[in-house]
């Protein structure tokens, strides 16, 4: 720890000893004295004493603490301060020790470390140094050939793990290489703190598979084909991203990074737009907790209270947007957006979409933000409610709270597949929402199906971000009520090929009849004890189960 001193001056302690000195039942008795020459003598024998004690305090000081630490602490301050503070690390995570790579091939790089000294580690002068073994391994995302990476959290406190990610380059040449690295903090190095990595370059790693490798993805369990014991297969997570997105931060090179690096993916996964409904008449709407409404510039126009109600109107003859709130009517060219800041839930009491099952349930309260956008394409005013993929997959009504956990898996892990699939869409298309909220795409009821369906709130944690991939694309999952005996083939998608659906096979056939018989699946859940993963497999052929988040 650098500590900023004021050093202990001659002329403090000299101040301090002349008044001790006062004190002294000496220099009292010499003031009383006629003679001036004792007095004198005694002044000055007692400043020479001064002078010695203060050059030695000063010369010990000096020798204890450098010129650079902070000079207003006394120095039995600083001794302590420097016996206190400690900066200790322990290596609780390496994802490669070896590694068997091509030429010029590059994967990520992810390592964790314990903070067990007594120092706080911060973002700013806590990082990753390169020695110069590893320089042979410099990507061009490094920030300095030096320094890989910085540490990832911006504070890790005693106790607490840090964490570091970046991409590692293999030579161009064949050869077994290795690499060190080691933990600074402020180009000091962290005791315990030090790495080393090594990569074989060979021309072709398949053949060196039976070679321990230590890149740390879970393997498949087995899976059971009874009801009463079903161990679904873990999923594992992608350390090196090869999805092709539109929606990706980065336009080139994304290959050597993992999909949230690539993709600045969010915990809840990325915002999704689904056009809720189109209307010609006003829409009256209210919030829980506070919130505001913003024009397509960002200019605040309102900061609403909770619980008050907004009557929204669209003219199209002035092509304008009106509301009163304070006294005042707001008029607007532009579209409006109306952010929930408090993480409210916003209540659309302008409109009503009953349950067929029980109609005291109206499906009008919404998490995340609303917009009011007139789509001069078809005409219409859209409310569109805008929200992370996770909160989006909690209010959906495609399954039922008492299927089966394995079939409400399966299912989430589609709808989030299709659902993906159409945010990477229309980010490269023109359209104020991403997906309908009924059988044109997907039946999304929001916050109070999220209420009424507790199991698919737990089974939207469970499975959070995984989805399905087919040649390094996320799938179009279609889904259908019931195929009648036989899924469809698509001819534009090599993943959607016709399978039996024999628990369909007496019923009349509802909906388009691609991908996932849900009924079908539903029951292979229930009967044979189908696990997720052999559900999604088996609708969906060649696929790959990947967790990108």
């Amino acid at each position: 720890m650098q500590s900023r001193h004021k050093y202990l001056s001659y002329f403090w302690n000299s101040t301090l000893e002349k008044t001790r000195i006062k004190e002294n039942k000496l220099y009292q008795k010499a003031k009383d004295e006629t003679s001036g020459l004792n007095v004198f003598g005694h002044i000055l024998f007692s400043l020479v004493i001064v002078m010695v004690a203060a050059f030695g305090l000063r010369s010990f000081e000096s020798t204890l603490i450098p010129e650079t630490q902070n000079k207003n602490i006394p120095i039995f301050a600083k001794v302590a301060l420097a016996a206190e503070v400690t900066y200790e690390a322990e290596s609780i995570f390496q994802s490669h020790k070896q590694i068997n790579i091509q030429p010029e091939q590059a994967f990520t790089f992810n390592l964790s470390f314990k903070n067990t000294g007594t120092a706080i580690w911060t973002k700013e002068k806590v990082y990753l140094k390169s020695l110069t073994t590893a320089l042979k391994f410099r990507h061009s995302f490094w920030p300095d050939p030096y320094l890989p990476a910085q540490l990832q959290e911006k504070i890790v406190n005693p106790g607490e793990t840090g964490t570091f990610k970046f991409a590692l380059q293999a030579p161009k040449n064949l050869n077994l290489y290795s690499g060190d690295f080691v933990l600074v903090s402020d180009n000091t190095m962290i005791k315990g703190g030090d790495v080393s990595v090594g990569m074989n370059v060979v021309e072709h790693p398949e053949e060196f598979a039976s070679e321990k490798q230590t890149v740390q993805i879970p393997s498949a369990q087995i899976v059971t084909t009874t009801a009463t014991a079903v161990v679904s297969a873990p999923v594992p997570k992608l350390n090196i991203c090869t999805l092709r997105l539109n929606i990706a931060a980065l336009t080139s090179g994304i290959d050597n990074l993992t999909c949230v690096s690539a993709f600045s993916l969010p915990e809840k996964g990325p915002d999704v737009r689904v056009g809720l409904f189109h209307t010609d008449k006003s829409v009256l709407i209210k919030n829980n907790q506070a919130w505001q409404v913003y024009d397509k510039n960002d200019t605040l126009l309102a900061s609403v209270p909770a619980d008050v109600e907004i009557l929204f109107n669209y003219s199209e003859a002035k092509k304008e947007y009106t509301f009163d709130f304070i006294n005042t009517t707001v008029r607007t060219s532009s579209s409006l957006y109306l952010k929930n800041f408090n993480d409210g839930i916003f209540t659309i009491l302008s409109l009503t979409d009953l349950a067929d099952w029980n109609k005291s349930i109206n499906y009008n309260q919404f998490r995340g933000n609303l917009s009011l956008i007139f789509y001069q394409p078809t005409e219409r005013v859209w409310v569109v409610n805008t929200l992370p993929l996770a909160d989006y997959l909690k209010g959906m009504k495609e399954t039922s709270n008492p299927d089966p956990a394995e079939y409400q898996k399966a299912m989430t892990i589609a709808a989030r597949t299709y659902a993906l699939y159409h945010v990477n869409k229309f980010k490269v298309e023109d359209s104020p929402f991403d997906l309908y909220p009924d059988e044109r795409d997907q039946v999304y009821k929001g916050y109070i199906a999220e209420t009424i369906m507790p199991n698919q709130a737990n089974i939207v944690a469970e499975t959070a971000g995984t989805v399905l991939t087919h040649s390094d694309e996320v799938i179009i999952a279609f889904y259908s009520a019931r195929s009648g005996g036989q899924t469809l083939t698509s001819s534009k998608y090599p993943y959607l090929k016709s399978v039996e659906t024999p628990y369909t096979k007496d019923l009349a056939k509802w909906g388009h009849g691609v991908g996932i018989d849900q009924q079908d699946a539903k029951a292979r859940a229930e009967k044979l004890g189908w696990t997720y993963d052999q559900i999604l497999k088996y609708y969906y052929s060649g696929i790959n189960i990947e967790k990108i988040y």
